[in-house]
């Protein structure tokens, strides 16, 4: 079987928080997958995965870093990038359409940085990207056995936590980057732990690329 691959992402510690529920998903996901009973017939591969900085910078970097090390150098096979962001008042995992072209923190980033209502990037004449993976068919597979629902904004406006702006970022330039290289992008919004706890994202995780890669 020709295995797609996937580029896989969680953030780090913010505002204070060093035990991000995405970061100890992508800590412990190719564990699981080692493990999992039904690991040779899995239609992915996970070629990268890493814990992105709480800042715009950090974004940034990270996604010249993919740019660079996979994106410039695949041909054919061209990896999907798959993101995945806590979102403290969330109950259900939620798959963004769209990556808005908007940064407004209430605080400073982890990098001391403060955007005021203004653009990502004031070059781009877009407003929004969005994910050419079918979101809804996605949620209705997943739906059987998953909290999961489809969402159309990641978080412009709203400012209960920083985390949630940089998401936004690096949906609007991952998305951007994606329609580049012609491959697909996806930010996932995940909620804490005590919503729907860490087998089960575990389980929604390759459930979730295992629908991508089909």
């Amino acid at each position: 079987m020709n295995k797609k691959k996937i580029i896989l992402s969680g953030f780090g510690s913010f505002c204070g928080v060093s035990d991000n529920p995405s970061s100890q998903l992508m800590n412990e996901i190719k564990t699981y997958i080692n493990s999992h009973p039904n690991k040779s017939e899995l239609r992915f591969e996970i070629i990268d995965i890493n814990v992105i900085k709480v800042s715009g910078n950090g974004v940034k970097d990270y996604l010249n870093q993919m740019e660079t090390n996979f994106l410039k150098t695949s041909k054919d096979d061209m990896p999907i990038l798959i993101h995945f962001g806590v979102s403290s008042s969330e109950t259900n995992n939620r798959l963004e359409r769209y990556g808005w072209n908007m940064a407004d923190f209430r605080c400073d980033d982890e990098d001391m940085w403060k955007p005021q209502n203004e653009p990502i990037d004031s070059k781009d004449s877009s407003d929004k990207y969005e994910t050419t993976l079918p979101i809804n068919e996605l949620v209705e597979k997943l739906s059987n056995n998953y909290k999961v629902a489809p969402s159309i904004d990641p978080g412009r406006f709203i400012v209960d936590s920083n985390t949630k702006i940089i998401i936004l970022l690096n949906s609007f330039l991952s998305l951007r980057l994606s329609k580049l290289y012609n491959t697909k992008s996806l930010f996932v919004h995940i909620p804490l732990f005590s919503m729907i706890d860490k087998n089960t994202q575990l389980n929604f995780i390759i459930d979730l690329l295992n629908s991508i890669s089909k």
